[in-house]
């Protein structure tokens, strides 16, 4: 089971949240967020932008003890059986430790999250795609999840409600594209093409015979949904996320970098509140007219297939003022109170810069 990653170093929100209790126990499986549901509606004859606004249940909250290169060790007994947070074949899951937050401090790393790739009784080796935990102090909290999947996010029993099985594997409905996250340059196409058929989500090039349910969706990205013929409503349900989200942003030394994201919040979220320029993850520009990084939105109210970005954003400090501004829109109008809608993505596409290194965005619920 592979996992898309970010390489290193290169709607409608349900008002009603349920509160759960907190569970302090280091060694409990256990649900601490509230939870709730979003609803997004993917139109006939168009592609819509779609992301998971919610984690899976929490299979491990703890602590860490210590660190040693990729292996985290947690505090107390955890009494993990060998590799349970390990891929083990089809229906099982493929989970990722999500770092912080530190109640004694800042941790530089809070809400970065890597792949599980073993465990022991009480330790994780994680997939560290080139990163490092180095930063990441003792005492910090760790959380494990569950990777939401096709399965999980496109139910095999809301055929026809979340999206419309294909009846030939020659001719598909509803088709889930996943975007190029380890591609360069901008404009990449997607590398993926699901449908579902046979019971199981089929990948496109691939035997109709493999299922592909349990492929992994990151929880910093998003999917495209195509819908040939029919409207469907995806609903998703999960946890809400309280605590920060860090996402690496790719560059390139010498061109443009496009990286597909999303945050994992579920209401709309303003531009003000993306927390790209006070984590220092967003190049502003002080031309109008010379744009460094931009931040492209696609919306989904427009119909059609392989849609063009109807927004496009750049962060400007200048003679004119200072904040977010809207291409083709007079430099004075301030555009922070625009927003990234629940349950969507977007495009950040970095400038080159001198080293081609990652940028980490740390972003912080605003609820």
């Amino acid at each position: 089971m592979s996992v898309p990653v970010r390489l290193f170093p290169r709607l409608l929100f349900a008002a009603a949240l349920l509160l759960a209790a907190h569970n302090s126990k280091a060694q409990t499986s256990v649900a601490t967020n509230p939870v709730g549901y979003v609803q997004l509606t993917c139109t006939a004859a168009s592609d819509t932008t779609v992301a998971v606004p919610f984690t899976q249940p929490a299979a491990f909250v703890g602590t860490i003890a210590a660190i040693s290169g990729s292996t985290v060790t947690v505090n107390g007994t955890a009494s993990w059986t060998a590799n349970q947070y390990v891929y083990s074949g089809s229906g099982s899951s493929t989970y990722y430790a999500q770092m912080g937050p530190y109640s004694s401090g800042t941790d530089p790393m809070d809400g970065s999250y890597f792949t599980v790739v073993s465990n022991g009784t009480n330790t994780l080796t994680l997939s560290l795609n080139g990163g490092s935990l180095s930063a990441v102090p003792a005492g910090s909290t760790i959380t494990i999840y569950p990777y939401w999947t096709l399965a999980t996010v496109f139910p095999p029993n809301e055929s026809g409600t979340d999206f419309i099985a294909s009846t030939s594997p020659l001719s598909h409905q509803t088709q889930v594209l996943i975007p190029n996250y380890t591609g360069t340059g901008a404009n990449l196409s997607p590398t993926e093409t699901y449908f579902f058929y046979n019971s199981a989500w089929r990948l496109v090039g691939d035997s109709i015979s493999n299922s592909h349910n349990d492929d992994v969706l990151i929880p910093d990205g998003y999917v495209i949904v195509r819908n040939p013929s029919a409207t469907t409503t995806l609903t998703t349900m999960g946890n809400v996320l309280t605590g920060n989200l860090t996402i690496p942003l790719a560059t390139e030394a010498s061109i443009a970098q496009d990286n597909f994201v999303s945050i994992c919040r579920p209401i709309d979220t303003t531009l003000n509140n993306l927390d790209l320029i006070s984590a220092g993850a967003f190049t502003v520009s002080t031309s109008p007219l010379a744009h460094q990084d931009l931040l492209l939105l696609t919306s989904n109210t427009n119909v059609g297939f392989n849609k063009s970005p109807t927004s496009t954003y750049f962060y400007y400090v200048g003679t004119s003022g200072t904040g977010w501004r809207l291409v083709g829109d007079s430099i004075s109008n301030d555009h922070g109170n625009d927003v990234v809608p629940a349950g969507t993505g977007c495009i950040i596409r970095k400038v080159a810069t001198n080293n081609g290194n990652t940028v980490f965005w740390q972003n912080s619920p605003s609820y």
